[in-house]
């Protein structure tokens, strides 16, 4: 990490530990208000239907909370460990403007776009009925 001034590491481990901190509010008012609402009982089969369609979709989104929560605490153990800001692919520095929008960065921005061709490609196969693995 010796390429990022301790002023940028500082900057980093802030945006995400205010991210991490909004995500577990979130889950915790989305716990709150399942809680208060547990006897609610919905007035017809649409709000039924509505309100289970509403739940699945708050899990889903917490669901990606949590996998954003555990990505936060690995960039936060990287930047501890040192190995913070590199890409895990080719190792060069990933750099501080493409950290800066997405801290839990594991690529550097030219991995990343190889990583989105390759997926499309695979995505793009797939729909086509093509094996994916040659």
């Amino acid at each position: 990490m010796d390429y990022l001034t301790d002023e940028q590491v500082e900057t980093l481990k802030q945006i995400m530990r205010d991210q991490q901190d909004r995500l577990v509010r979130a889950a915790r008012n989305t716990m709150t208000e399942q809680y208060d609402n547990r006897d609610v009982v919905p007035a017809d089969t649409i709000d039924l239907s509505s309100d289970e369609s509403l739940q699945v979709t708050e899990h889903r989104l917490r669901d990606r909370e949590k996998f954003l929560i555990a990505k936060i605490d690995k960039a936060l153990k990287r930047m501890e460990a040192g190995t913070y800001g590199y890409c895990k692919e080719c190792d060069d520095e990933i750099g501080f403007p493409r950290l800066k929008a997405r801290p839990v960065a594991e690529l550097c921005i030219d991995c990343k776009e190889e990583q989105e061709q390759f997926e499309k490609g695979t995505a793009k196969r797939r729909m086509q009925g093509d094996s994916v693995f040659p």
